[in-house]
């Protein structure tokens, strides 16, 4: 086993967390770390696209929840990354003929 910040191979154990997991400290940089994070690193691609097409087909955030088993504070984060990415006002093409905007 290697501290993930210096390499060392000097570690020892030191408790355990709150998800009853062991702990390991470097003797050497003092790295307080566990063996193995969680597998589970966020949503993938295909949920995060189906929970954002389902708010755009007019689903609620606390529905998108009871469907898709995802938190509705994590679908509104994805909203507001989704709308930074859009640009902050357009030009309103007007139609050559009656003058009127589109």
């Amino acid at each position: 086993m290697h501290c993930p910040e210096c390499q060392s191979e000097q570690i020892r154990k030191n408790g355990k967390n709150r998800q009853g997991k062991q702990n390991y400290i470097c003797a050497n940089c003092s790295r307080q770390f566990i063996t193995d994070y969680a597998s589970h690193r966020g949503y993938d691609d295909e949920c995060k696209r189906e929970c954002l097409k389902m708010y755009v087909n007019g689903l609620g955030f606390r529905a998108i929840e009871r469907v898709k088993g995802v938190h509705h504070t994590t679908v509104i984060t994805w909203v507001k990354e989704v709308g930074a990415l859009l640009p902050d006002a357009y030009e309103a093409r007007r139609n050559a003929s009656s003058g009127r905007t589109r």
